[in-house]
């Protein structure tokens, strides 16, 4: 079955877990969703007391000749941000999990270069925990790269031992996601985030890690 290359806006898997209704599904973080309502919360209180209170406001920055921007500023950026903080709550807290399982996290994303040989670097994390040391080193070699021309990104829910490894190619401000992702054996299941310090440290195994 043939993969139409997908387009994403962010550095993430996002578009690709759409496809998937099979395999994941979205929600809301709870969090996230506290923090942004929050924000909104806020931001109400400040135009309530702002327009309630325009000739004080006015005083407060100095007067409406020395401080016009200011005043202007105050008046215009509370609406603006609820409005932001809304959408956020709907489109920026938005998470995914395996469907009737864990939350996925994003443990590993790494730039590098076309120099990298990509498909032996994912051939080496689909060995995973049979294959530690090879980890290690794939990720390490990410690391130093440190170029943009591609990202690595690993998703991953413990609970589940599900794990999927995806590649992205930068295109600007955007990303493609030309090939599908891949799913590590749960047999082989690692700790992405413990291979990933190991490499950074210069270790060749997650021993004392």
């Amino acid at each position: 079955m043939s993969f139409t290359p997908l387009r994403s806006k962010a550095r993430n898997l996002y578009s690709w877990f759409a496809t998937r209704p099979d395999l994941f599904e979205s929600e809301r973080s709870p969090r996230k969703t506290t923090g942004w309502a929050i924000v909104a919360g806020v931001m109400a209180i400040v135009a309530l007391l702002v327009y309630l209170n325009p000739t004080a406001t006015a005083e407060l920055l100095g007067g409406r000749v020395r401080a016009g921007l200011a005043i202007a500023g105050a008046f215009a950026l509370p609406p603006i941000i609820i409005v932001v903080s809304v959408v956020m709550i709907f489109v920026g807290a938005r998470r995914w999990r395996v469907k009737g399982g864990g939350v996925l996290q994003n443990p590993v994303i790494h730039g590098f270069s076309s120099r990298i040989p990509v498909d032996q670097a994912v051939a080496a994390l689909l060995r995973g925990s049979t294959d530690s040391a090879g980890v290690i080193a794939a990720l390490s070699a990410m690391q130093k790269d440190a170029g943009d021309e591609r990202l690595l990104t690993i998703w991953s829910s413990d609970a589940d031992r599900a794990m999927y490894i995806g590649v992205l190619r930068v295109d600007g401000n955007t990303q493609w996601i030309d090939t599908e992702p891949v799913q590590v054996d749960p047999a082989n299941y690692f700790d992405a985030k413990k291979h990933d310090l190991a490499a950074t440290l210069g270790k060749t195994s997650i021993d004392d890690v």
